[in-house]
């Protein structure tokens, strides 16, 4: 679970990191009044939970205090990669010295907590690395030692040669860390770490994202009115009552089962095909129900193709093979539709779906094959 950048920054402060001065607001007028208050020159940020904001037009700089309203007005009407924002974060604009990096972040493929940090902030820490790779310092920390001092001599490089300002970037990553370890986060991040003109460390952005799996321990967290925004096609599947999951491509795999969804992906990757998502419909499926998570995954526009990859146990394949014959005609000419039938009441599912023209596969390469190519083709089945 992602927050917004003003929750991050209240999170922060609570802490003891420095933050700009400025205050959420939800409207062009509450905006205005923030801004008045704060004194000009103002930056308005536009909280949205996806990067950048700015090419996107969602960050001002207005000198103007009388232009505030009219610049937050154009934010809030901006949409960033499709998401609307929930509103404005207004502050003050600060002038910058030196612009630092600084995350804490578990890195799955090992298990282990990482601490990163570079000298390049401002920037994604990925191009950072693919271009000046010498500039990014990474520590592993175990988790029963946890941060200590001689950690943050190998982490922080010379970047002055102010003793005090070192000492000041370590108290940072010690707080930085504890904020991880405390909200079970799979992120913590500060970019840019800002070093001001009166030598101060300002955090000017900040991301931090929750395991999902701690919601119920960081109720503090999670309980917020503008938690965490899913991808609308997740939205609407929750919604129907079914876990939908968003990924990048063009084909919606539906299954009974986690396990069956994840080896479909695993072989529709071998043949260089992506997913545009995945939808599990769990055992006991119904017509209806299968009818209804179809209508859910046609709502995403990336979707030209369905493979439904089922495997009848307390779900019945005949159940199934009635949704998809009732909802076929629903679906546009241009989706194409393949389907892998085994298990109970398999031969009634089959002949059920024969009776629309639609075969059926029992082995799931060539299912994943029959995909691919009916796609290619631009055929309907």
């Amino acid at each position: 679970m992602k927050l917004y950048e003003y929750q991050v920054k209240e999170i922060f402060s609570k802490y003891g990191i420095g933050i700009q001065e400025g205050k959420f607001a939800k409207t062009p007028q509450e905006a205005k009044q923030i801004a008045e208050n704060i004194g000009g020159p103002v930056v308005l940020k536009s909280q949205v939970l996806v990067g950048g904001r700015g090419k996107a037009g969602g960050v001002k700089i207005v000198d103007d205090l009388s232009d505030v309203e009219k610049a937050a007005d154009e934010i809030l009407k901006t949409e960033i990669k499709g998401y609307k924002p929930v509103g404005i974060l207004v502050e003050k604009k600060m002038e910058i010295k030196k612009e630092l990096y600084l995350s804490i972040v578990l890195d799955r493929k090992i298990k282990k907590t990482l601490a990163i940090f570079s000298s390049f902030g401002g920037m994604d820490i990925e191009e950072v690395s693919k271009k000046h790779l010498e500039k990014i310092t990474k520590l592993y920390i175990e988790e029963l030692l946890g941060i200590q001092d001689f950690h943050i001599n190998r982490l922080l490089p010379l970047v002055s040669n102010n003793k005090e300002m070192l000492s000041k970037l370590g108290k940072i990553v010690k707080i930085l860390y504890t904020i991880y370890k405390k909200s079970d986060a799979m992120i913590v991040e500060i970019n840019p770490l800002a070093i001001t003109e009166n030598e101060d460390l300002v955090a000017v952005d900040g991301k931090l994202e929750i395991d999902n799996n701690a919601e119920y321990r960081q109720k503090s967290l999670t309980d917020k009115e503008n938690k965490e925004v899913e991808d609308p096609i997740e939205i609407i599947g929750k919604e129907a009552g079914f876990v939908v999951i968003k990924l990048k491509g063009n084909i919606s795999i539906i299954s009974n089962g986690a396990g069956l969804a994840l080896s479909t992906l695993d072989l529709l990757d071998k043949y260089n095909m992506g997913v545009a998502n995945i939808l599990d419909l769990s055992g006991g499926a119904t017509p209806e129900k299968v009818m209804r998570a179809i209508k859910v995954v046609m709502q995403d526009k990336d979707v030209k193709g369905i493979l439904f990859n089922i495997f009848g146990g307390i779900t019945r394949c005949d159940e199934i093979a009635r949704g998809i014959a009732g909802a076929l005609k629903s679906i546009p000419e241009g989706i194409s539709v393949v389907c892998r039938l085994q298990g109970t009441n398999r031969e009634e599912g089959i002949n059920i779906l024969k009776n629309v023209n639609l075969d059926v596969d029992t082995d799931l390469e060539e299912t994943v094959k029959n995909i691919v190519s009916t796609i290619n083709r631009g055929q309907r089945i």
